[in-house]
């Protein structure tokens, strides 16, 4: 081969190794983090439908990636409700578990039948049998059950959530000092101590963080959105 060809040959390594090394691998979007489950589906590339406006849906979305619960997070995105109102049900839960599945359906919350796992329900129907009160309202609910019996899990009342909009929800944990934070929409609603967060698991430090929502009779579209 003469030097004139040899010359070619290598700047055209060089510029397949040069291009190979700047072009950009596929951008990930916030929803590939995502594990989904029953009727949760990619909305967008930064939102997952956990329920669609039908009857009897239940559907979660579960971080792949575990959290340690010695380490403190600080975890934020936003809520949509849907919007109906007096005909919307049931709601969303923000849960905390070794295992990634979806519960039940309806009054559920996708939520009921969790084993060993700890949620913050935003529950927007009022089901007679959980105790619920008429506004929409956060609480605390642990082991799969969803009904109200006071204590920690008492109630917090909410502005009306199903108003199609977006409701920032951020919640941190601070093991320092023993603190389970939940804002919504920019204001703490909610602070729960460190013994009820143990409690719930025991020795186990690793869990995993995602989203569960239903619907029963009535319904709602609601939706789980991420900043990049």
């Amino acid at each position: 081969m003469c030097h004139a060809a040899k010359v070619m040959v290598k700047h055209i390594l060089l510029t397949s190794l040069f291009v190979a090394f700047i072009t950009p691998t596929k951008k990930q979007t916030p929803v590939t983090a995502f594990e989904l489950d029953g009727s949760a589906a990619v909305l967008g590339k930064d939102c997952i439908r956990l329920t669609p406006d039908v009857q009897w849906a239940s559907g979660s979305a579960w971080a792949k990636d575990a959290i340690n619960l010695d380490q403190p997070f600080d975890l934020e995105m936003s809520l949509v409700f849907g919007q109906r109102d007096e005909l919307g049900a049931d709601g969303i839960v923000f849960v905390l578990a070794p295992t990634r599945r979806t519960g039940w359906r309806g009054e559920g919350l996708g939520f009921l039948g969790l084993r060993d796992a700890l949620g913050i329900e935003f529950d927007t129907y009022q089901n007679y049998r959980q105790n619920d009160p008429v506004a929409d309202h956060l609480a605390l609910v642990t082991n799969g059950f969803v009904a109200h019996r006071g204590g920690e899990d008492s109630v917090v009342e909410l502005p009306n959530l199903e108003d199609g909009k977006r409701h920032p929800v951020r919640v941190t944990w601070n093991p320092t000092d023993g603190k389970l934070n939940v804002f919504v929409d920019g204001v703490l609603r909610a602070t729960y101590p460190e013994a009820v967060v143990r409690g719930v698991f025991g020795n186990t430090k690793r869990v995993y963080w995602g989203l569960t929502a239903s619907t029963g009779r009535k319904t709602n579209a609601q939706d789980v959105c991420f900043k990049n």
